[in-house]
């Protein structure tokens, strides 16, 4: 049964997500998560910087984005959560094979 410890040494958390995301595979391209999240926040820190020269207004428009990514993330966050839940519901609780007997039956 070679070919099944195979598929397990070609599983990959972020090959998953990134399937699951609808993103194009980057395996050549993982990054430490704080890598990630500075390379992905960078250009529009700059953006605001250009279009808030204030201080004061740069730090109001960062909060009220913020704000908003704060909304994103709660509901995908909960959706992945509840898609998580009907999975293992799935793969637990709905098999279609037949459960062989107890001994004593």
């Amino acid at each position: 049964m070679s070919y099944i410890n195979d598929a397990f040494a070609r599983m990959n958390l972020h090959q998953i997500s990134n399937f699951l995301l609808g993103i194009e595979d980057d395996t050549n391209n993982i990054l430490p998560y704080q890598d990630t999240l500075r390379k992905g926040c960078d250009p529009i820190y700059k953006r605001l910087d250009i279009l808030c020269p204030d201080e004061t207004e740069r730090n109001k428009a960062a909060a009220e984005l913020s704000q908003a990514l704060d909304a994103y993330e709660y509901v995908y966050m909960e959706l992945g959560m509840k898609t998580g839940a009907r999975l293992i519901h799935q793969l637990l609780l709905t098999d279609d094979r037949p459960y062989p007997k107890a001994s004593g039956q």
